[in-house]
């Protein structure tokens, strides 16, 4: 019989790790091969504009939980300590994003203006000056489309290998502001496998804005930043 040392034998925390880098793989196929606006573009030799990006460092998962936690001082939002103590216990986070898109050419005019020439042109001076948001836009709506329904697709599919997923925009900015993305606008798949499911039975922390430890936190260069003088209420002011 063989020794609990036999490579040949997996249990554990090996099975459990495997499936994860499994579940990474097969949920980025998916995102890819989800079906897209124009894919007769991408036939004719179109590049993909479909990002994804796998981290499983615990390392990385922390730098995004203390870009989250600034994020959320100048925000005055309790959310972001949330899905900063969610990126530290995950096992890997999958992101899926639009990188250099581009509309479909269908004319469909649910952007608003008539022709995908138009939107391009009208809303160039935007995207140019959204940088410094959290995401870049606008995008063209289809493609927004193709992204939630690569992320869907992502998220059913973890379903059925029984890895347990969670579907978030917040980690994707901090993903973007660290450079870890390019995506003009993304969403995280957070993933675990667990005895209970990570993303469940949150609870909304109770965050004091104005203690030293969250006073001190860093800048992050992102607008908008809340007015610390201001409610913590929606409609309270924003700095420019």
């Amino acid at each position: 019989m063989s020794s609990p040392e036999d490579p040949n034998i997996k249990t554990g925390e090996s099975l459990r790790r495997a499936a994860i880098e499994q579940a990474l793989s097969t949920l980025a196929a998916t995102a890819v091969t989800a079906p897209k606006s124009g894919g007769q573009l991408l036939s004719r030799g179109a590049p993909p504009f479909m990002e994804t990006v796998a981290v499983t460092s615990s390392e990385v998962r922390r730098a995004l939980a203390q870009w989250l936690r600034a994020r959320g001082r100048e925000r005055r939002e309790a959310i972001w300590f949330r899905d900063a103590e969610v990126a530290e216990r995950v096992d890997a986070i999958l992101f899926i994003g639009l990188k250099g898109w581009y509309p479909p050419v269908y004319d469909c005019g649910a952007c608003g203006y008539a022709t995908c020439a138009e939107f391009l042109n009208a809303t160039k001076a935007l995207r140019d000056g959204s940088r410094d948001l959290e995401f870049a836009g606008p995008q063209c709506n289809l493609r927004d489309i193709d992204l939630g329904i690569a992320v869907g697709s992502a998220a059913k599919t973890a379903a059925l290998l029984g890895v347990d997923a969670r579907c978030q925009t917040r980690v994707a900015v901090a993903a973007r502001k660290l450079g870890l993305i390019e995506a003009d606008v993304a969403v995280a798949l957070s993933i675990s496998v667990t005895h209970k499911n990570i993303g469940f039975d949150r609870t909304m922390p109770a965050i004091d804005f104005d203690a030293p430890e969250i006073a001190s936190l860093p800048a992050t260069g992102t607008r908008p930043v809340m007015d610390a003088a201001a409610p913590d209420t929606p409609g309270h002011t924003a700095r420019p």
